[in-house]
């Protein structure tokens, strides 16, 4: 940090550090912060700084009430190693020689973070899909988030240098990128990536679901090709996504929503239908998880290890309890299970041209592809003309009827220094 003060700024300025960013969030325009938001499957990253600070930068270990500051340092390996071999925590005698061979960041640092599915599964080299921008063309994260010398990437691809004002794909691609006229109508309507990521998956195995009443289960689940593992995962490869109309808006399940029994609850999905929508593809994730039987709201646990198990003893109530008083809302000493959802945007695994959905893919009677799902009555390929039009923006889905739980019920903890014990 003495000889690059520059770069020190710079990423304590950036969304990697501060982990803020706008978003609209259910409908409304907002500070999205690591201080409010929940990770996957309804835990704070800001609460278990001692799992989550391997990615979670600007979380320090031993203090979960601590909130992100600008005096404390930066942990550049996480960038920098080029060994694979460094992690926070790292023996000392070790640590002298991976910090001697720091060098330029490349693509296996990026997905250590961003394509590790949070831990939830064990860590590979490989990454989870392979895309074609770096297979076959050696593109580096930084040439479509590109950081400007500036150690601060973009969180989407920029407008391009020319005159067009395009941004995504169409940055570098062009707005008919395709030689047939009726593909670039489509993609009017579909976002590029409906039909260029045919699949996720491809390389690894990704998570479907997680079932935390199996968590440290002696019943457990195995399968030849390991798509299938314990402690109350499903994994799978080769897995079409799911579509659904986006505009880059999300509905998210915030802490202290209540979660209606007997229906599933949703964590994370696209907004409401607008002009501005395309069809877009969605990696989808199930969750069998605990809530309070008394306020009904999801019950956010305490993790105790690096990997699964991830719960002490193997007893989910007492990370719930120690999760809870984390968040400043109260639990109630009983729970009960909870049926969730999410729906992540798949933005990364592009295959060759050659391996994109055919029109059979998604028209015709053999296709797997759910068109009433986006609203229309039929295949718009079965009626020719009469049923091109796309159709109407779906109303906004009902709200929760019951009001959020208020917070700051337990008493403020006073803030503890980094070295403080809990």
């Amino acid at each position: 940090m003495k000889c690059h003060q520059q770069q020190v700024d710079d990423i304590k300025k950036s969304v990697h550090w501060t982990w803020q960013r706008k978003r609209t969030i259910n409908g409304k325009m907002v500070l999205s912060t690591i201080n409010s938001d929940l990770s996957r499957f309804a835990i704070a990253a800001k609460n278990n700084p001692d799992v989550c600070h391997r990615c979670h930068i600007g979380t320090f270990p031993g203090n979960p009430f601590l909130l992100t500051t600008t005096n404390q340092p930066v942990n550049c390996l996480i960038c920098h190693d080029t060994t694979g071999l460094y992690s926070p925590g790292v023996e000392p005698s070790r640590l002298e020689m991976i910090a001697h061979l720091a060098g330029r960041s490349s693509v296996h640092n990026c997905l250590i973070c961003h394509d590790q599915q949070c831990g939830l599964v064990p860590s590979s080299t490989a990454p989870l899909t392979s895309d074609v921008h770096m297979q076959r063309y050696g593109f580096t994260c930084l040439q479509c988030h590109p950081d400007n010398g500036h150690h601060s990437p973009a969180r989407t691809m920029p407008t391009n240098s020319g005159q067009t004002g395009d941004t995504g794909c169409a940055g570098c691609h062009g707005q008919s990128p395709h030689t047939l006229a009726r593909l670039n109508q489509h993609a009017l309507r579909i976002d590029c990536r409906s039909c260029h990521i045919p699949v996720y998956g491809d390389a690894r195995p990704v998570l479907i679901s997680w079932n935390w009443l199996l968590s440290g289960s002696k019943y457990r689940l195995s399968r030849h090709d390991n798509a299938l593992a314990g402690d109350g995962f499903l994994m799978d490869t080769e897995i079409r996504p799911i579509y659904e109309w986006d505009d880059g808006s999300d509905r998210l399940y915030l802490r202290g929503d209540r979660a209606k029994q007997g229906t599933t609850t949703l964590l994370q999905g696209p907004g409401p239908r607008t002009p501005a929508s395309k069809i877009m593809p969605f990696v989808l994730q199930y969750g069998i998880q605990l809530k309070d039987k008394k306020f009904h709201y999801l019950l956010s646990p305490l993790l105790s290890r690096h990997k699964p198990p991830f719960f002490t003893n193997n007893d989910p109530q007492q990370a719930v309890s120690s999760g809870m008083q984390a968040l400043r809302l109260p639990y109630s000493g009983e729970s009960t299970t909870a049926i969730t959802v999410a729906l992540r945007r798949l933005n990364h695994g592009v295959k060759p041209a050659s391996q994109s959905l055919g029109c059979l893919d998604c028209h015709g009677s053999g296709a797997g592809f759910n068109w009433h799902t986006l609203g229309y009555q039929q295949d718009p390929w079965t009626n020719g003309r009469n049923n091109i039009q796309a159709p109407p923006p779906a109303s906004a889905p009902p709200t929760i009827s019951l009001p959020p739980v208020e917070e700051s019920v337990l008493p403020v903890m006073p803030e503890m220094g980094a070295g403080a014990s809990r």
